[in-house]
């Protein structure tokens, strides 16, 4: 696309550079510019893109958009505000992605939207290639039956509209996590969904959002700027800010789903165990069951999400079914590891209140012995949440081992120090700052009929330490620790 037409898209306040090149890329990666692309400046948290501008061109730049002017760049530029919120638009147009002929997915809300995703993901399966589908989430990007891990829950708009332009053929569908992040700092700018989902809305990120409210109304704009014409908003109303969201939509493009009697799609009853979840729904009176192999009562809601999602979609009950006879545990999703023990060990992603309030809860319904909970908090991020953390553990767990998780830029015991403000303390507790450690001091006092639940991480195998990932998975550490005690028993 030429220069001058591309720029036509954008409100300028302000152009120059001579010439009307031709720009076949765009990105705000100065080390990714090639010979053709517009680099777009975007402001950082730390560093101004703007100070990689020399680098672009030198790169092969042939334009620049920038929140300042550029005379001078060498190449022609254009000045706008919110240069953040173009990338994506000015990438679509770029690569000329039609988005009419593919089915969007957008799931949101603080816990459930990793396996809403997969579940989506298997859903649509059913009907398509496994190479047509394409899952955007927080463990993993699957795009034309590549997999590589996510390095953030949602990508950029540009990344994606790119992966698009390259693929041998597009695809069909694509399912996507939409993080609250994503959609305050304009990443997902330029998609539009048929359906966008809401899970529920509790505590986290308030280190980004500063309130829940701000919190809620980033959540929002999934549903009142990134829907199609034809989108359906399918929402969580047994949870409070579910529920009012719901009010605040045109009526007819939303669809409920929960307990509650008003709900389009409702939970009629619920049972589970370790190995399996068994639902009742009802859907505009017909009433449906369905299992599957995902354990967990909050599963109920993610199992209830998809049949209400299919329902939004016209896709038939009986898909569904085929879809949860199909769909395994998700990567670190109360995920069991394997070991050859009279007790039983999880890893859960959990690492806000109300997600190690669920896994707990269910985990403390199930076991016939203890419950053993490891887990901490990660560094620099909302430290209101960590005494929240401790009362969710001391509420359902019978002991807990605190323990560090991602600590980042913070020192763990700054961080262990901020849980403990919510521990009771009469409630049967230990510290251990190292969590290699924690977790074998776990393993070694876990008895039989006991439950150890290793909370925080989950899929994650690396632990981040001053700006540095090292490699750590919670659950190779438990089976290395199983093993070490089976061997020293010998």
């Amino acid at each position: 696309m030429m220069w001058n037409d591309l720029v036509d898209a954008v409100p300028v306040e302000m152009r120059g550079g001579a010439g009307n090149p031709e720009i076949t890329d765009v990105t705000s990666d100065s080390r990714a510019v090639r010979s053709g692309s517009l680099y777009v400046s975007i402001p950082g948290f730390k560093v101004h893109g703007d100070a990689f501008i020399r680098q672009a061109v030198d790169n092969g730049a042939r334009a620049v958009l920038s929140e300042n002017s550029q005379e001078g760049c060498g190449v022609v530029w254009a000045q706008t505000g919110r240069t953040r919120k173009y990338l994506g638009l000015l990438s679509r147009r770029v690569f000329g992605i039609d988005l009419s002929g593919i089915q969007l997915v957008g799931i949101t809300g603080t816990n459930g939207k990793t396996t809403t995703a997969y579940l989506f993901r298997t859903l649509l399966l059913q009907r398509l290639p496994q190479d047509r589908v394409w899952l955007f989430g927080t463990i993993r990007y699957l795009t034309g039956g590549s997999a590589v891990a996510a390095h953030n829950t949602t990508p950029e708009a540009a990344e994606i509209f790119r992966d698009i332009h390259a693929a041998r053929q597009p695809p069909a569908a694509i399912v996507m996590e939409v993080s609250s992040h994503s959609l305050a700092l304009d990443r997902v700018e330029g998609l539009i969904y048929d359906c966008a989902l809401f899970t529920n809305l509790t505590q986290d990120h308030l280190d980004f959002h500063e309130t829940m409210e701000a919190y809620y109304q980033a959540k929002k704009m999934l549903f009142t700027s990134h829907l199609k014409d034809t989108g359906k908003a399918v929402i969580n109303i047994d949870d409070d800010w579910g529920k009012r969201l719901a009010s605040e939509l045109p009526q007819q493009r939303v669809v409920t789903f929960g307990a509650a009697l008003a709900a389009d799609v409702r939970i009629v009853t619920s049972s589970c165990t370790w190995d399996r979840t068994e639902i009742d729904i009802a859907v505009q009176g017909k009433q449906y069951h369905f299992g599957s192999r995902l354990a967990g009562s909050f599963n109920v809601y993610n199992m209830a999400a998809l049949c209400a999602g299919a329902h939004a979609l016209s896709i038939g009950m009986d898909m569904v079914a085929r879809c949860f006879d199909a769909i395994e545990t998700v990567p670190g999703r109360l995920e069991k590891v394997r070991v050859d023990a009279p007790f039983s060990v999880f890893v859960d992603y959990a690492h806000t209140p109300d997600a190690l309030d669920n896994v707990l809860s269910t985990a403390a319904k199930l076991t016939r012995g203890r419950l053993i909970c490891v887990f901490g908090c990660g560094g620099d991020r909302d430290v209101k949440k960590r005494p929240l953390m401790a009362e969710a553990v001391a509420r359902h767990a019978d002991e807990a081992i605190v323990t560090s998780d991602n600590p980042r830029s913070e020192t763990p015991e700054a961080i262990i120090e901020g849980i403990l403000v919510g521990m009771p303390l009469d409630f049967p507790h230990q510290i251990v700052v190292d969590r290699r450690e924690a977790i074998r001091k776990a393993m070694r006092i876990v008895r039989p009929t006991d439950c150890l639940v290793i909370a925080g991480k989950g899929h994650e195998d690396y632990q981040e330490v001053k700006g540095v990932r090292h490699h750590f998975d919670d659950k190779e550490e438990a089976i290395l620790a199983f093993k070490e005690m089976n061997n020293h028993a010998q």
